[in-house]
């Protein structure tokens, strides 16, 4: 099963779109130092990475005809759909490690910094992936899986800071601050991103969001925000496997 699926990730030549995009980014932050292309370049993974990786893994992982012939072998549901998740993984991961390998050679990264782009890179990655995983398994339809998925990556990369700012005025008088903690603690891209500007005392702005996290959550460290970020998607991922297996295919 997951060989099935690597190979139909290796076979889309979109996937080369990952090993371009890391090196086409820090040709932008050329001469800005190591800590501010460092976080300049996670800032714009972010943004640009989330979108290849929902149009490469959704098409096979929500496909109900194609889950319908793979069960006809004898493997279990929950199983079967954790090595799709696995294939699409090990298709992903390598034109991606090696773009962040050319984006870093390109920057100049010390040994420290390179091993900090490749780790918040793969994060980045488990994390959309086991987002994908999770909308595929919801609803076995790829349209309305990629719909969703699309409008969750506008909702967390780019309206995330604004709301989050908002929310945080309007509850600034009243005890629901909990609320505020839930937003910021749902969003684990966030949170690695200011533990790498607070960890590597890159001289970027943290931003408003940055000061909210610091504020609700304490210091977090860049090994801490990964760890996270890193847990968050592998239980997206096993949460994904168990509505698959349970549900009517």
């Amino acid at each position: 099963m997951t060989a099935l699926f690597l190979k139909e990730v290796a076979r889309n030549p979109w996937t080369a779109g990952l090993f371009l995009l890391p090196p086409l980014l820090a040709l932008g932050f050329q001469g800005r130092g190591e800590g501010v292309g460092l976080v300049g370049l996670y800032s714009g993974l972010s943004l640009l990475l989330p979108p290849l990786v929902l149009a490469l893994a959704v098409p096979l992982l929500a496909s109900r005809e194609e889950w319908a012939f793979l069960l006809g072998f004898p493997v279990r549901p929950f199983l079967a759909f954790l090595q799709g998740v696995l294939g699409v993984l090990l298709g992903l991961a390598p034109p991606l490690l090696l773009g962040l390998l050319l984006g870093a050679g390109l920057l100049g990264f010390s040994w420290e910094a390179g091993l900090w782009l490749l780790l918040s890179g793969m994060g980045l990655l488990l994390f959309w992936l086991g987002l994908a995983a999770l909308l595929s398994a919801l609803l076995l339809e790829e349209r309305r899986a990629l719909a969703l998925g699309f409008g969750l990556f506008c909702l967390l990369n780019v309206l995330y800071g604004p709301l989050a700012v908002a929310l945080a005025v309007r509850l600034r008088d009243y005890p629901l601050e909990g609320l505020l903690t839930l937003a910021l603690l749902l969003n684990p891209q966030e949170i690695h991103r200011v533990g790498l500007l607070l960890g590597l005392k890159a001289p970027v702005l943290t931003g408003p969001v940055g000061y909210l996290v610091a504020e609700r959550l304490g210091t977090v460290g860049p090994l801490l925000g990964l760890g996270y970020l890193v847990l968050f998607g592998l239980l997206l991922t096993l949460l994904a496997a168990t509505l698959f297996a349970r549900r009517d295919r």
